[in-house]
């Protein structure tokens, strides 16, 4: 669960890196827009659902 979660949180600061620089410094295609997103969402379901398992098995 500690790997999933490193790479979730890799995944998700990579696409939020992506997304701003898509908003600041050049104009992403709408596809890519909503790749990132869906991209997006499945780092942040992973990672709550990893660091939850984890806060479980230590408890």
């Amino acid at each position: 669960m500690k790997k999933l979660q490193l790479v979730s949180l890799t995944v998700l600061g990579l696409s939020v890196i992506l997304w701003t620089a898509g908003r600041m410094f050049f104009p992403l295609p709408d596809w890519a827009v909503r790749g990132n997103g869906v991209v997006m969402l499945i780092a942040m379901a992973l990672l709550v659902f990893s660091s939850v398992r984890l806060r479980l098995k230590n408890s």
